[in-house]
């Protein structure tokens, strides 16, 4: 069998909103993600960890965010679209590992919703995901609440 490995990274800023969308959930909180797309950070991570561990690039490449057509964009579209790549070059997810970092909200109570959203896309069983939260210790923008992280480790094995 053929493992490998992706690291993708996502960070935005946060600005005034309703809510923020995180692995598809949308989550009451005062803010909400800056972005072109919906900014669903933790769907472009995993999306960036699974190309890069495809060795084919990243989803600027695909959905460029200067491209009007992706205006508002649900970012469960770029996950597919991934999936679909790796269903293209015979591969299907071992494991996920998920890191937000951020200040608030707290996630606990939708991190099972989380894994659901993105299993169902990916096809794989949600005990293959882990999704955790930490804080920056009110450290640099993320510790203001100016902004949020995710980092997503994937590992991809060949069928």
């Amino acid at each position: 069998m053929n493992y490998r490995i992706g690291i993708g990274i996502d960070i935005h800023q946060l600005i005034p909103g309703p809510s923020i969308k995180l692995a598809g959930v949308d989550i009451p909180f005062n803010k909400k993600v800056k972005a072109h797309s919906d900014g669903d950070i933790i769907y472009h991570s995993l999306s960036d960890g699974i190309l890069c561990a495809l060795s084919k690039g990243d989803i600027g490449m695909y959905f460029p965010d200067n491209d009007p057509s992706n205006k508002d964009l649900d970012s469960s579209k770029i996950l597919l679209y991934v999936y679909s790549l790796m269903n293209k070059y015979n591969y299907s997810v071992n494991n996920i590992d998920i890191t937000l970092i951020l200040e608030e909200p707290k996630i606990k109570d939708f991190k099972d919703q989380m894994c659901e959203n993105i299993s169902s896309i990916l096809k794989c069983s949600k005990d293959v995901i882990n999704i955790k939260a930490t804080t920056s210790e009110l450290i640099g923008f993320v510790g203001r609440g100016e902004g949020v992280s995710c980092h997503s480790i994937v590992s991809i094995v060949s069928n």
